[in-house]
């Protein structure tokens, strides 16, 4: 078991992680951005990125995913840390599956402990190496609120399978600067086309593939994105079994994935991503 020596202080938030490896590979998904506003919560953890007011990434780690999760404060736990400095702690013994992690907030100003455990194994038995890192906090910066007002309505859904439109965007024009995704209700069909200064790649996707597992749109769409950020994705694209990608009227783009340690147990990254405008295209 973790080392529980600093049990005796009184923490808001702790929590602990049989395997550091999935927390890792879920956190470095979205590290694109040095710094993050962490918020702990009943529900689970949330750990917050954005990038020029354009760009939102959050991972979301359901407190069930936790071998333990606790939180005193009937208020959600907010603070932000340096995710690049956070990761590179949680990845100390490497990609070893046998390392535990426990993490403690104790309150304003005070720093994020995160205490590894790596499980050793020789003739002998089991060897426990146990480090320590403690990493400076700051008040958490208020975020960019993207979900919309009442009169912002959801125009389309489409659910894909996430290696397969993982692939899909691996083999358009790498050095493309702009994404247009036109989503046709009539054709039943996502149309997605990449263009550069001299090249222009573009590949239908119809409601019929078996890549395609919802295909909801109530109108014509056409709308482009700095290909980018959909870059900032394919690190969550990687790791996730299912991705959504909603569209609202006003073009905001949400991509969700969906990433699956079991069947009883899942995390998610989701991008909020903004459209361009005429005079940026």
């Amino acid at each position: 078991m973790m080392n529980t020596r600093r049990q005796s202080t009184t923490y808001v938030f702790t929590a602990f992680l049989e395997n550091v490896k999935t927390l890792y590979s879920v956190l470095k998904a979205i590290n694109f951005q040095e710094s993050a506003i962490f918020c702990a919560s009943e529900e689970g953890l949330k750990v917050t990125v954005e990038q020029n007011k354009c760009v939102q990434a959050s991972a979301y780690i359901p407190s069930g995913n936790f071998w333990d999760y606790t939180i005193s404060s009937s208020d959600a736990v907010e603070f932000k840390v340096n995710l690049s400095v956070l990761t590179e702690c949680l990845n100390i013994f490497g990609s070893d599956e046998e390392s535990s992690v426990k993490i403690f907030y104790k309150s304003n100003g005070a720093p994020l402990i995160i205490m590894l455990e790596n499980r050793l194994r020789n003739t002998t038995g089991a060897d426990n190496l146990i480090t320590d890192c403690e990493i400076k906090t700051q008040e958490a910066d208020e975020l960019m609120y993207f979900k919309g007002d009442d009169d912002v309505s959801e125009v389309a859904t489409v659910v894909v399978n996430g290696p397969q439109f993982m692939s899909v965007l691996n083999d358009l024009e790498k050095s493309s600067v702009v994404i247009e995704l036109v989503l046709d209700p009539e054709k039943q069909n996502i149309n997605i086309t990449t263009l550069g200064p001299q090249d222009k790649s573009s590949v239908d996707i119809p409601k019929s593939s078996d890549m395609v597992h919802v295909f909801s749109c109530s109108q014509l769409l056409s709308l482009r994105y700095r290909f980018s950020h959909i870059r900032l994705t394919m690190k969550a694209l990687a790791l996730a079994t299912k991705v959504a990608l909603k569209f609202d009227s006003r073009g905001l783009l949400l991509v969700q994935h969906m990433i699956e340690k079991d069947e009883e147990h899942q995390m998610f990254i989701e991008f909020y991503i903004t459209p361009l405008l005429d005079d940026e295209e």
